[in-house]
């Protein structure tokens, strides 16, 4: 049996860099209960086993209470150290730990609130446990070839004792944290959506667009518009593509963070991988890709493809390249950045 226990999305990130004046770091923690009301998928986390001996498990609350403030007690401690990320397997020394708190204060006016806490900055160790939550996600990171990224979920096998670490890649190391989240409390999306990529393939593509569409109809006030809904349109026949293969879940992470480096992931074989999608009105398989998009290729080589959707007017006929093929493609040096900051004069 498979546990998936979502997380808040704001809760645990890494290599995001904090450009706001106060406050906005990782809030390491979720609500399970709270007014009354539980959150039950969030709750698995009651009926997973601790893993964790006796006098480890109260060693472990005495030093997450030893400097409490607030009346509270610990009712649940589960020590992971089986770790993998996105559905491949991490290699670390150390555990994880993922742990329940409930304030127990009556004067305390979130009095019976529980919430999932799994900070960073935990470490714990004895004769029988070696638990760091830092050192984790710093593993967690490094396969993920230290990119800025976010856990959505916690997925816990039963049969296998294994922890993966749902997490979606958001932009490069150090990508600031106001072009990743929305600064602002209630519900609706927490991702920034101001930035998206700009098209440089308008000399490419226009002359075809106009022929198929109307010359009066596309111009550069219009090109990005008229691109943005044949990516909509690419994507939809891509996944159909996918599920011709064997694949049924697609999710278009372009659409809910603009500014990801890979457009949309999907399962194969509980390993998530990742599609870049690119699309053309022409006959041409050509296309750009951003110097950040080739390094991602580059290191998840196994797990990252090009969509191209060539004649997206007509035959819609999609090619799949992985990045053994791209790197045996011409090239072109079309933008460069320059930085004469050390430059002496």
């Amino acid at each position: 049996m498979k546990y998936r226990i979502p997380i808040e999305i704001k809760s645990l990130f890494f290599n995001i860099k904090n450009d706001n004046e106060r406050g906005h770091t990782a809030t390491v923690s979720s609500i399970l209960k709270q007014n009354g009301s539980v959150h039950e998928e969030v709750a698995q986390i009651e009926t997973i086993p601790e893993n964790i001996r006796a006098s480890s498990r109260v060693g472990v609350i005495n030093h997450l209470t030893q400097n409490s403030r607030a009346e509270a007690n610990i009712n649940k401690i589960c020590c992971f150290d089986k770790i993998s990320v996105n559905g491949l397997p991490v290699k670390t020394d150390f555990s994880f730990c993922i742990y329940v708190r409930e304030e127990t204060a009556i004067t305390n006016v979130h009095c019976g609130r529980k919430k999932i806490h799994y900070p960073p900055s935990f470490a714990y160790s004895d004769e029988n446990v070696n638990i760091d939550n830092r050192m984790v996600l710093r593993a967690i990171s490094t396969m993920l070839g230290n990119y800025a990224f976010v856990v959505e979920a916690f997925e816990y096998d039963c049969d296998s004792g294994n922890l993966n670490f749902d997490a979606i890649i958001v932009g490069p190391r150090e990508i600031p944290y106001s072009k990743v989240f929305v600064n602002r409390k209630g519900v609706g999306s927490k991702f920034t959506s101001a930035f998206d990529e700009d098209y440089d393939d308008y000399d490419t593509e226009i002359i075809a667009l106009r022929q198929k569409l109307g010359y009066n109809n596309v111009g550069p006030e219009n090109f990005r518009d008229i691109m943005d809904a044949q990516k909509n349109e690419a994507y939809k026949d891509i996944v159909e593509y996918l599920k011709n293969r064997g694949v049924t879940e697609c999710r278009n992470l372009n659409q809910e963070y603009p500014y990801s480096i890979y457009d949309f992931e999907y399962n194969v074989n509980g390993v998530k991988h990742f599609g870049i999608i690119r699309h053309s009105s022409t006959l041409l398989k050509k296309f750009v890709l951003s110097s950040q998009q080739l390094q991602f290729i580059s290191h998840f080589s196994e797990v990252a493809s090009i969509f191209l959707e060539t004649d997206s007017l007509g035959r819609k006929d999609i090619h799949e390249y992985k990045n053994s093929q791209v790197i045996d493609m011409r090239k072109q040096i079309r933008s460069l950045s320059l930085d004469a900051s050390e430059v002496c004069v």
